[in-house]
């Protein structure tokens, strides 16, 4: 097995901008108020009737700021919330990342619980042979990762900073295997693991009544 190696890839492909939380500016006002019965979308103003579109975005996004803090006011990765939607306003569409994010990944609990189990995975899946001789199964390995539960924000805590809007879910991950060294029945490896998410909603998200019911996930929708 040549290294670094993939050892594992969610059917959902990174860089994936046909994704339906990926579609952006394609739905008419008549669109979201009949089909979507969005009709209060802002306390501040109405952006379907605003005689200027640049000014509506301007306050439907300031708006958008001060509504994600009653889901990002506590803990370390707080600001997060909104730097997002400010790379949301002003980043062209371009890929976001933030070490506070890298951060969060490494220290979630989801994802010490996934690497104590693919540390069990590696040291079940290989035969000691003679001379630090190590025969490790691709085939098993990768088929016990397939197993494994990957990282999700959905705590009680991750409601309120910021990494349950912002995240919640990943889209897309890759799992490698970087390096592997095998000395007296033991080893020592290195992984590297890429996630990938959209901060963006789809049809799904906002036509579920409980998302749909704050005004965020409304505006949120509609700058979209």
């Amino acid at each position: 097995m040549d290294l670094p190696c993939l050892l594992f890839a969610t059917q959902h492909e990174m860089d994936d901008y046909c994704a339906p939380d990926m579609l952006y500016g394609d739905l008419s006002a008549e669109v979201l108020r009949r089909q979507y019965h969005l009709h209060d979308i802002s306390a501040r103003i109405n952006p379907f009737t605003h005689p200027d579109r640049d000014e509506s975005a301007r306050i439907l996004f300031d708006e958008f700021r001060y509504l994600s803090d009653t889901f990002a006011f506590w803990g370390p990765y707080k600001s997060l919330a909104r730097t997002m939607i400010s790379h949301m306003q002003y980043g062209h569409g371009t890929v976001f990342s933030d070490p506070l994010l890298d951060q969060a990944m490494a220290e979630h609990g989801s994802m010490d619980r996934s690497l104590n189990l693919m540390s069990a995975i590696l040291a079940g899946s290989g035969v000691f042979l003679k001379d630090d001789i190590v025969d490790l199964s691709f085939e098993t390995l990768a088929t016990l990762i397939k197993q494994t539960r990957l990282p999700k924000f959905d705590s009680f805590q991750d409601r309120f900073n910021s990494l349950g809007i912002t995240v919640h879910d990943t889209w897309s991950t890759h799992i490698y295997l970087d390096a592997i060294y095998f000395k007296n029945n033991n080893y020592i490896a290195r992984l590297r693991f890429k996630f990938q998410d959209h901060f963006g909603l789809d049809t799904t998200d906002i036509t579920n009544m409980l998302y749909r019911n704050f005004r965020l996930f409304r505006i949120w929708f509609v700058l979209q």
